[in-house]
């Protein structure tokens, strides 16, 4: 699938924002469908996975949250910690400049200043991309992890992140395969202004059988834990 970018327009009342379609890579081969979807740690680093399609601030400027969100578009618009782990070619991280005009890196800023960015990780693959997150505020900016399965588990990276701007949600989706018939689907939320956490995990759905059903898509899929 390739990337698409569109104008965020944050000044207009109408508020019209930006939708960043990714292309995708695939993930972190492991032993046991079950536990890849489970971000357990198969190899080099734990993972969670995402289906990102970034879509914010959608309605009127009466349906808005406290939070801002801004397009990354190059290294320039990154603190200097970021660009640190992506720009150099020796860093896990490391992706080209030009990367960056798929328009799938952005930033959320809360009410209280606190800085959440999310900025693609190393190579692209067939239908998953991995991404990285940081946060912090002003320009104390360091990397930061994604609770997984339980929140008892954390990932350093995860793979295509879709942010609602007005529920102040992200969400993942894992797609076992590129049709999208099984997979994992993570909730997370924003944690709230002035916490020291940057998400936090809402629910975790699975469906481990590629059957090509139609199924109403991930969010009806199972439902393996959800906050109390």
């Amino acid at each position: 699938m390739n990337a698409r970018h569109f104008t965020l327009n944050v000044g207009e009342a109408s508020r019209s924002y930006a939708l960043w379609v990714s292309s995708c890579i695939s993930f972190e081969q492991g032993r046991g469908f079950a536990k890849r979807f489970g971000g357990v740690h198969m190899g080099v680093r734990r993972v969670a996975v995402v289906t990102v399609i970034v879509l914010s601030g959608l309605g009127s400027a009466s349906a808005e949250t406290s939070s801002s969100v801004r397009p990354i578009l190059r290294f320039a618009d990154l603190p200097k910690a970021v660009r640190a782990d992506i720009e150099p070619k020796d860093r896990d991280c490391h992706i080209e400049e030009s990367r960056l005009a798929y328009g799938d890196a952005f930033e959320v800023v809360d009410a209280g200043g606190k800085r959440l960015i999310i900025v693609p990780c190393g190579p692209a693959g067939a239908y998953n991309m991995p991404f990285a997150l940081y946060g912090g505020y002003g320009e104390e900016i360091s990397r930061a992890i994604f609770p997984l399965k339980f929140s008892e588990t954390t990932g350093d990276t995860a793979f295509n992140i879709r942010y609602d701007r007005v529920e102040g949600r992200f969400t993942s989706f894992l797609k076992g395969r590129g049709m999208g018939d099984c997979g994992s689907y993570y909730v997370w939320r924003a944690a709230e202004p002035g916490s020291k956490d940057l998400l936090v995990l809402e629910e975790v759905r699975i469906k481990e059988e590629c059957d090509a059903g139609g199924d109403g898509g991930p969010a009806a899929w199972p439902l393996i834990w959800k906050r109390q």
